[in-house]
């Protein structure tokens, strides 16, 4: 144990780690893939920027709605705040597994990820891997990660950010799909068939 530090201090220390290592991998991997992409400078450097940044709107929306949370009186949140060391902790947890979660499907997909819906040059179908458990483990990782960090906040402000990545992943669920099996057809259809989309070994129910 680190001086000074017990258990719930070294596991959310543990889960800030995590979420720097993720933006470590996006950023590096981005650029990676943009540089040894065919082109000219400025090609790639426009792939990077359409690759890497999610929509426009998304962006706005999480500033506007920081700012918001920012404005309101402070003690608005009281009501809704635990802080519950126990939840805290499994929070941590909960953050370090998404964080990992995220790699390795990040790692997996290549040259096939993209920060926003699209379909890449000589896109190839992923269905390997942590795409065996789940059709968008990224979104999967990302949902867990904002759980994770609700719990360790005790709730309060983060839950108006948690329901609107929610919203948004759902969204793109259905965006990604429709996009997916207009390329891949029947290909497409039997995985959506047999993975489900956000969380593993899922029931029909929620497959569909």
């Amino acid at each position: 144990m680190l001086d000074g530090m017990n258990t719930l201090d070294v596991l959310v220390m543990l889960a800030g780690w995590s979420i720097d290592v993720v933006g470590i991998v996006w950023l590096a991997t981005a650029v990676w893939f943009a540089a040894v992409r065919p082109g000219g400078f400025w090609g790639k450097v426009w792939h990077f920027v359409r690759t890497f940044l999610p929509e426009p709107w998304m962006i706005a929306g999480i500033i506007v709605l920081s700012v918001v949370i920012r404005l309101l009186p402070h003690g608005i949140w009281d009501p809704i705040t635990w802080k519950v060391g126990v939840l805290r902790g499994i929070g941590a947890i909960l953050v370090v597994a998404s964080a990992g979660l995220m790699v390795w499907a990040r790692l997996a997909l290549g040259t096939m990820w993209a920060g926003r819906p699209m379909i890449q040059q000589d896109h190839q179908l992923r269905t390997g891997g942590p795409y065996r458990l789940v059709r968008h483990p990224i979104y999967t990782g990302l949902i867990g990660l904002m759980l994770g960090l609700t719990l360790i906040a005790g709730f309060g402000s983060s839950i108006v950010l948690l329901v609107f990545v929610l919203g948004w992943l759902l969204r793109r669920v259905r965006v990604e799909d429709h996009m997916l099996i207009d390329t891949f057809g029947d290909d497409y259809r039997s995985y959506r068939r047999r993975v489900p989309a956000l969380v593993p070994f899922a029931g029909p129910l929620i497959r569909a």
